[in-house]
């Protein structure tokens, strides 16, 4: 008699576990569903600005200037200061992800 009543339980317990662990499966699905959802939305937003930026072409901005122009700006090293800028600009914002690293900024 206790061995049955030990039994049970045992797998009374087991139906307990399960049932926590299949909540805990269900609101982690149920997160992952909602951030999802999020960004699909996100994504769809986006796809609708893209409309706004197609009059934006930089590159036909600059094919448009005179040659004179660009070996001026290429005599004065126009070029490779912008390059330089970027570069530097983008090392400062990686460095600032960098948790520790604020101490000049």
């Amino acid at each position: 008699m206790l061995d049955w009543l030990a039994e049970t339980w045992h797998d009374f317990k087991q139906f307990l576990y399960s049932l926590v662990l299949t909540v805990f499966d269900m609101l982690k699905d149920l997160f992952l569903w909602i951030f999802e959802s999020l960004l699909d939305i996100s994504i769809l937003a986006l796809q609708g600005l893209d409309t706004y930026f197609d009059g934006l072409n930089i590159a036909s901005y600059i094919n448009q200037i005179p040659e004179s122009v660009q070996w001026f700006l290429s005599a004065i090293g126009v070029p490779q200061a912008m390059t330089m800028i970027i570069t530097a600009i983008t090392i400062r914002l990686l460095l600032q992800l960098i948790p520790f690293t604020r101490l000049g900024s």
